[in-house]
C-alpha cells in the first residue's frame, strides 16, 4: 500500500471513531455534527475518487481498505481498536461506499450503525434494509466473519467495567485539558458512557476521584467534580438528557480560568486583593466561553446558569455579586459541593497535605447552612458514605484498611467494603476486599472500623488502590 493511500486510510478509521463517539452524544439532527460529517465525508470521496469504490473490512483485529491491510500509528491505535471492538460487537465485518456520498446519506447511515443491537446476527441484513428505507442503496454491509476460535473468546468476552471506568476517566482528562488550554472542541468527553457506569455501579467512577493529580489539578479536578455531580444527579433521579447537560456543565464550571494567569492560579502565598478579584471573576469568564462554544451545540440554560453560580453559596454570601438576590440553581447547588469536597481533599500548591475525606466532610456539616443545600449535602454524605471513599481506617483486627464503596443500604452506612492494605512476600501490594456487613457464626461483626488514619502519615498513596 502506497503511503498516501495509508494516510487517507488512517484518516477514514479515525474520523469513523470520531464520528461515532459524537454520534452517541449528540442526535441526528444536531448541528454540531455537521462539521464532523463534512471531515469524514471528504475522506470518504477522495478514496471513492480514487479507487472507484471504497470497502472497509475487518478480518480478526486488521481493517483491510480496499483488500490491503492497513497499518496503523501509534497515535492511530485508540480509533482502530475502538472501531474494531463496535463492529464485533454488532457482527459487522465490512461496509463498501459504491458512489461519492452525501451528507445526508452518511447522517442515515452512521445513526442506523450505531443504534444496532450488539450480538444480533442478522445485523447486517437489517441495516441494510433500514438504508434502503432511506433509498440509500450506494452502500453495502456484509456480516463479521468470524475466524476459528475468535467466536468463543469474543462472545464469551465481557467489558472490565472498572477498566472501562479508567478508560472514561484518563480520557475525559485529556479532553477537558484540550478544551481549557485552547478553548477549542475538538474532541468531546463521552458523558454518556460515565452516565452508563454511574447508572451500573457509581463505586466505579466515585472510586476514580481518589486519583489526585498534583500537577494537572484543574483538569484532574473538572472530571472528579463532574463524577461527583452525575453520582448525585442519579440519586436524585435526574433522566440521562439531564444528566449529560450536568456532567458537562460540572466538567465546564471552572473553564473561567484558562483566562486567569498562571501565576495567580499557581501562587503559592495568599493572593492580592487585585488578583482575588480576578479570581472571583472566573464564573462569569466562564459564562462567555460556554456560550462560544459551538461543538456543545443546543445549549441548555440550567448548563450556563451552573457555570455562573456554582460560587454564590446557599445564603448567596459568594461570588459573582448579584443585583437581585435569587437563590442558586439546582445545578449550582449540586457542583458547589461536588467542588468543595473534591479541592479540600487535594494536594493544592498551597496546601500541599490536604484534608482527609472525613475531615473534609467534617468542614462541610459545619457549613452546611451558609455554605451548602442541607438536603443535598445530606444525599452527598449518603453517597460517599460515613466513611467516605478513599478512608485509611484501622479495623478492630488490627489490620489497615482502605474505604472502597459504600454499601447501598443505608442502614449500612457506616459499614462500607473495605480494602485491606497489606504486602504479599515481595512486598507488592495485595487487594482483598472485606465487607463489614459480614458475620460469624455466633452473629458478630467479623471487622469494625475502630478510627480513621491520615494516609499521609503512613505514606499510603490511596490512589494506587483504585488503579
Amino acid at each position: 500500500m502506497d503511503t498516501e493511500l495509508s494516510k487517507l486510510g488512517n484518516n477514514l478509521v479515525t474520523k469513523f471513531h470520531v464520528l461515532m463517539r459524537i454520534s452517541q452524544i449528540y442526535d441526528s439532527k444536531n448541528v454540531a455534527l455537521s462539521q464532523f460529517i463534512s471531515e469524514f465525508l471528504a475522506t470518504i470521496n477522495t478514496l471513492i475518487k480514487g479507487s472507484g469504490v471504497l470497502s472497509l473490512k475487518i478480518i480478526k483485529d486488521d481493517f483491510f481498505l480496499n483488500d490491503q491491510r492497513l497499518r496503523y500509528s501509534v497515535e492511530g491505535f485508540t480509533s482502530f481498536k475502538y472501531l474494531s471492538t463496535q463492529w464485533k460487537k454488532r457482527l459487522i465485518g465490512e461496509v463498501i461506499f459504491k458512489t461519492q456520498m452525501g451528507e445526508e446519506m452518511l447522517r442515515h447511515f452512521i445513526y442506523a450503525f450505531i443504534n444496532l443491537e450488539e450480538g444480533r446476527e442478522e445485523n447486517a441484513d437489517l441495516l441494510k434494509k433500514q438504508l434502503e428505507s432511506y433509498q440509500i442503496t450506494s452502500i453495502d454491509v456484509n456480516p463479521l466473519e468470524i475466524v476459528d476460535g475468535e467466536e468463543e473468546a469474543f462472545t464469551l468476552q465481557k467489558e472490565d467495567h472498572r477498566e472501562v471506568g479508567k478508560k472514561i476517566f484518563f480520557e475525559t482528562i485529556g479532553t477537558i485539558k484540550d478544551v481549557i488550554t485552547n478553548i477549542k472542541g475538538n474532541r468531546h468527553a463521552d458523558i454518556r458512557k460515565a452516565i452508563h457506569l454511574v447508572i451500573e455501579d457509581e463505586s466505579i467512577l466515585l472510586g476514580m476521584t481518589m486519583i489526585k493529580n498534583y500537577d494537572e489539578y484543574t483538569f484532574n479536578h473538572s472530571v472528579n467534580v463532574s463524577i461527583y455531580a452525575l453520582a448525585m444527579g442519579k440519586r436524585l433521579g435526574f433522566s440521562k438528557k439531564i444528566l449529560t447537560e450536568l456532567g458537562i456543565t460540572a466538567l465546564l464550571h471552572d473553564i473561567g480560568k484558562s483566562k486567569i494567569p498562571r501565576e495567580i492560579l499557581n501562587k503559592p502565598a495568599s493572593l492580592s486583593t487585585e488578583e482575588w478579584e480576578m479570581m472571583r471573576k472566573h464564573p462569569l469568564m466562564g459564562v462567555e466561553i460556554v456560550l462560544n462554544l459551538k461543538q456543545l451545540g443546543e445549549i441548555n440554560p440550567r448548563m450556563v446558569v451552573g457555570v455562573f453560580d456554582h460560587h454564590l453559596m446557599n445564603d448567596l454570601s459568594g461570588y459573582p455579586r448579584l443585583f437581585l438576590k435569587k437563590g442558586v440553581s439546582l445545578f449550582g447547588r449540586i457542583i458547589q459541593i461536588a467542588d468543595s469536597y473534591d479541592a479540600m481533599t487535594t494536594p493544592r500548591i498551597y496546601k500541599k497535605i490536604p484534608y482527609t475525606p472525613e475531615q473534609a466532610l467534617a468542614v462541610m456539616l459545619r457549613e452546611k447552612e451558609i455554605h451548602f443545600d442541607p438536603l443535598l449535602l445530606k444525599i452527598f454524605i449518603g453517597l460517599v458514605g460515613i466513611y467516605p471513599l478513599g478512608s485509611l481506617v484501622l479495623l478492630n483486627t488490627h489490620e489497615l484498611g482502605i474505604v472502597y464503596k459504600s454499601n447501598h443500604d443505608p442502614k449500612w452506612l457506616d459499614r462500607p467494603i473495605v480494602l485491606l492494605v497489606d504486602r504479599d512476600t515481595k512486598g507488592d501490594a495485595t487487594k482483598e476486599l472485606i465487607d463489614l456487613t459480614d458475620t460469624d457464626r455466633a452473629g458478630n461483626y467479623k471487622w469494625s472500623i475502630v478510627k480513621t488514619l491520615d494516609p499521609y502519615k503512613y505514606h499510603i498513596d490511596i490512589a494506587k488502590y483504585f488503579l
